[in-house]
């Protein structure tokens, strides 16, 4: 378990699957959270998802739960972890909406950072964010993620193409500014 002030983390398991069907019902999480599914996926092809990434040791996957009533809030991942380079990509979805915008999410994305420099011994966390979701993007510039760039016309959201931003951190700029990441 990684613990911060009001949330903690933990791994997600398989009793969490009805918990991330809830949230993928709803169009809007649906897609932010994956290119995996091409529509909102039911129970049966969650349960596929989650058996291919279980195992995977290039994925981490976590619940963000409420650290008072335990509530699941949502969850954040570390993906296509690349051992030899030492990146890999974040993503987090607060799935609860009653959980919005009270820094659930901020408090997360640093515990999923400390994890990521201090025991994982990463050197680049990045993230790719779509230009509508205005929420992520200024989550991501308050952490202090650079803007590396600008994928064009990169997937199709709301019956169009938009564009999506990379953002990024460095281990060296997290260790610059390492007051902002503590909890």
């Amino acid at each position: 378990m990684l613990k911060g002030k009001k949330i903690f983390l933990s791994p997600i398991e398989r009793h969490n699957l009805v918990s991330v069907h809830q949230w993928l019902k709803e169009l809007e999480n649906f897609y932010l959270f994956s290119d995996s599914f091409i529509t909102a996926p039911n129970l049966d092809e969650i349960e596929h998802w989650y058996n291919s990434i279980i195992n995977n040791l290039s994925t981490k996957i976590f619940i963000i739960n409420h650290l008072e009533t335990k509530v699941s809030l949502g969850m954040i991942e570390l993906s296509k972890i690349n051992w030899k380079n030492r990146n890999c990509y974040i993503g987090i979805l607060i799935g609860n909406k009653n959980y919005r915008r009270k820094g659930f999410a901020t408090e997360a994305i640093k515990i999923i950072i400390n994890l990521a420099f201090n025991q994982l011994n990463l050197n680049k966390i990045y993230a790719l964010v779509v230009q509508s979701n205005i929420a992520s993007i200024k989550l991501f510039e308050k952490l202090d993620f650079q803007k590396e760039a600008i994928l064009k016309q990169n997937v199709f959201v709301d019956n169009q193409y938009q564009d999506q931003i990379i953002f990024s951190l460095l281990k060296s700029e997290y260790e610059e500014k390492i007051n902002l990441y503590n909890i």
